[in-house]
């Protein structure tokens, strides 16, 4: 089984790095694609790069050019409900934009594309129930900007969601086109509501770390049953 795997950088990728073996390197669309074997899976680690544009590309490169035949995105989020905490780790179930209506996919351009969320492939779903004590399944939104204080409470209002990050729903989109299984899984490495840099920096090496160890868990998995 093939696995492509996305980080948005360098800190979220590195420790599943170091666990590949026989580890070789393509360079493409100025990334550098890493493909190594992984609980007996052929595992592409890739760092996608910030924003919507460059998880998309690197999603379809994943796809088109490795063969990738489920994806696992993973990287850090900021917390956007009161239940949950820095540390925890989010399993997208729902995963949707906050900056663009869904619903103007909703005509003859987008035949059959969902207007309200994209969904988690609901058997990697399933194999992460019971993979860790701090994980919280739920609603996952994204959007091209940092979020703070000001723009907070107006997205918790309008969808509801355990966390925000910048890339998730371009992914989630390019995997629904080539029917490829998609499962997001982020850590919280702020609450969206101080100053970003500095708590990203501060927290987003251990919670990085704390999402990649459900990754892990979750491809020990797919190899039993391969």
């Amino acid at each position: 089984m093939k696995i492509g795997i996305m980080c948005a950088t360098q800190q979220e990728l590195d420790p599943l790095l170091a666990r590949l073996q026989n580890k070789r390197t393509t360079e493409r669309l100025m990334r550098s694609f890493v493909t190594g074997e992984y609980a007996g899976l052929t595992v592409t680690a890739v760092i996608g790069g910030v924003g919507k544009v460059n998880g998309a590309i690197t999603a379809q490169e994943l796809i088109t050019g490795f063969g990738a035949e489920k994806i696992i995105f993973t990287g850090l989020a900021g917390g956007l409900d009161e239940t949950v905490r820095i540390g925890d780790v989010i399993i997208g179930a729902e995963i949707l934009h906050h900056d663009l209506d869904m619903k103007l996919m909703e005509n003859d351009q987008f035949p059959g594309m969902p207007t309200d969320f994209f969904r988690g492939d609901p058997e990697l779903l399933a194999l992460c129930q019971g993979l860790g004590q701090n994980l919280r399944f739920g609603r996952i939104v994204t959007g091209e900007a940092f979020i703070t204080a000001k723009e907070r409470d107006g997205i918790i209002q309008r969808f509801h969601p355990q966390c925000v990050d910048m890339e998730s729903a371009a992914v989630a989109q390019v995997c629904w086109f080539f029917g490829t299984p998609l499962l997001v899984i982020r850590a919280l490495s702020d609450n969206a509501d101080e100053e970003l840099e500095g708590a990203y920096e501060e927290n987003g090496r251990w919670t990085s770390v704390s999402a990649l160890q459900v990754v892990f868990r979750l491809l020990e998995a797919l190899g039993r049953q391969s």
